[in-house]
């Protein structure tokens, strides 16, 4: 059975991922290697893979007419952007500047360090 390691290109359809595969593919007239990528369709039956993601695919029967390969293991998740934590992380950032801003003008007016907390 074949096995391949590839990276998820696609996750739109549901149950399915798009997963690219790069091999190196090497020339004997020139004697060069030229990388070489070809996408194969995968089975995700329960809908894990994002973008980005490392995964592992098997050959398997015909599932669909361009589906006979299946997911078999998530080897490295990719990061997510996720909008409320950036949002979050980005005020609490924001809060954290305006705090030092106060100290530093607190302290060159000639206030102690020691007094302003």
């Amino acid at each position: 059975m074949k096995t391949f390691v590839g990276t998820v290109v696609s996750n739109r359809m549901v149950k399915s991922v798009l997963v690219s595969v790069a091999r190196w593919k090497i020339f004997p007239k020139y004697k060069l290697r030229k990388r070489w990528t070809k996408k194969f369709m995968a089975h995700d039956e329960e809908n894990k893979c994002n973008m980005g993601d490392t995964v592992r695919i098997n050959m398997s029967r015909p599932i669909s007419k361009r589906k006979a390969w299946v997911v078999t293991e998530i080897i490295r998740r990719e990061k997510v952007y996720d909008p409320a934590a950036a949002a979050q992380a980005a005020a609490e950032q924001v809060s954290k500047m305006q705090q030092a801003r106060q100290d530093q003008s607190l302290t060159s007016r000639g206030f102690a360090a020691s007094a302003i907390k």
